[in-house]
Formats: C-alpha cells, sequence, structure tokens
C-alpha cells in the first residue's frame, strides 16, 4: 500500500500509535453518498459519537451504520471503532489487550452493506507504567468471515493503520487488506494531527470532497486526554 495518509477513498480509519512520548488514537471517516457526508463527530461526555447533521439524512441509509458510538474513553485507556461493536467493550484491563479484542469481538462480523465494510477496532490500555495497544478486524473472506488482532508498535513517532477500504476511488470498492501500516506521527499534539491530517485527506482540484471529519486524541500517561475534532460540515458552514 502506498501511503494510506493520502488515499483517495479509504473509508473509515483508525490510528493507534505514539507521538513524542504520547499515545496517540485517531479516527477518520470520508464518504461518497450524501447520507454518509452529512455527518459530523460530537462529544457527550466520555464519549464521541459519529452523528447524522440532521433527521433527513436518517431516512437515506441505515441507521445502524450512520450513526454510532465511536470513541469510549475510560480512566484507563481508549477504544475507538467505525460502528456498533464498540458496544461490547465497556471496560478494558491490565491482561493481555490482543486477548480481550479477540474475546469481546469474537461474534462480529462485517457490517451489512453492498460492500461488506469490515468492522475495525483499535485501542490502547494503561498497564502499571507501559501503555498497549492493538487493533481488530472483522471482514468478508467469500461468503465466511476472518478476523484478525494485532499489537500495535510503542516505537516513538510510529502510529499502526488500518482502514475498512484499501483506498482507491472504485466501484465496487474493495477492503483493506494485509497487516496495519506504520505511518510517521510527529504532530506534537491532538490539533495539530487532527489539522494536518485533515489537509491530507483534501481532493484534488475538480475532485469531490470525500472528507467526513478527523478526530485525534492524544494522552499522557496517567493524564486527562486531549482531544481535536475536524468536521468537514462545520468547516464548509464557517465558510
Amino acid at each position: 500500500m502506498n501511503n494510506p495518509l493520502t488515499q483517495r477513498y479509504p473509508g473509515r480509519f483508525i490510528i493507534i500509535g505514539n507521538d513524542s512520548g504520547k499515545s496517540v488514537v485517531v479516527y477518520g471517516a470520508t464518504g461518497r453518498s450524501p447520507s454518509s457526508l452529512a455527518r459530523r463527530f460530537v462529544q457527550k461526555g466520555n464519549e464521541i459519537f459519529m452523528q447524522a447533521s440532521d433527521d433527513t439524512v436518517l431516512k437515506e441509509g441505515n441507521v445502524e451504520l450512520l450513526e454510532y458510538p465511536a470513541v469510549r474513553i475510560f480512566e484507563n485507556g481508549i477504544v475507538v471503532a467505525n460502528g456498533r461493536q464498540i458496544n461490547n467493550i465497556n471496560s478494558l484491563h491490565g491482561e493481555v489487550l490482543e486477548t480481550q479484542l479477540t474475546s469481546l469481538l469474537q461474534e462480529e462480523t462485517y457490517e451489512p452493506d453492498a460492500y461488506k465494510t469490515p468492522r475495525i477496532t483499535g485501542a490502547i490500555v494503561e498497564n502499571g507504567e507501559a501503555v498497549h495497544g492493538a487493533l481488530h478486524i472483522a471482514r468478508s473472506n467469500h461468503e465466511d468471515v476472518e478476523r484478525f488482532v494485532w499489537n500495535v508498535s510503542r516505537e516513538s513517532n510510529t502510529g499502526s493503520f488500518i482502514s475498512t477500504y484499501g483506498g482507491a476511488d472504485v466501484i465496487p470498492t474493495p477492503s483493506f487488506e494485509g497487516n496495519p501500516v506504520l505511518v510517521t506521527l510527529q504532530y506534537g499534539s491532538a490539533k495539530a494531527c487532527a489539522e494536518a491530517l485533515y489537509e491530507n485527506f483534501a481532493p484534488k482540484e475538480g475532485e469531490s470532497d470525500y472528507r467526513v471529519g478527523i478526530l485525534a486524541i492524544y494522552r499522557e500517561f496517567g493524564q486527562a486526554p486531549e482531544i481535536a475534532m475536524m468536521n468537514r460540515i462545520d468547516i464548509e458552514d464557517i465558510k
């Protein structure tokens, strides 16, 4: 895969990693249909939701796939997902994170849409003086479902990236394949990260804008998280 942070259409994507000693969780969303594009990230307490901009949007698509809690923040960690599977994760423990995700998501399958969109999930958990990260995907394999979980590198200034789609703007849209892709994280803050990634996915002249939004969370060990969100629909309203 070429640089995934400049792909035309990754669908939804997650990055789990480390930027200058801070744990990083990124969730990004792109869309092509009007109902997919007319959404925004909204924070409610310790959760961040993907939410429709108005009720008319919900009449044009599958409500379950359009609105969902995307992030849950716990005292000892963070979980992020592209759909309902996050409802299986109400806490994180000190045990091996990959084992937790494997157990909690063992019944999950891909989304019930034309593309059999994968369900992707990521998490970080603080355990003692260490931070552990993991990524999980449930995707179609012909008529079956396959599930993979990966431990995430804690190397400084490095993130592990997975997405729902392979990145090309084609129909039918192929799912993400292979292992997570390593990307560089050298932004310094959640705000700078969200702004930079939002610009990375800006369309070229003459192309449609597929951006829905980017949210970035930076967290120093044992500290409250720094959260930044870029919602295209809000930015367009300002313009």
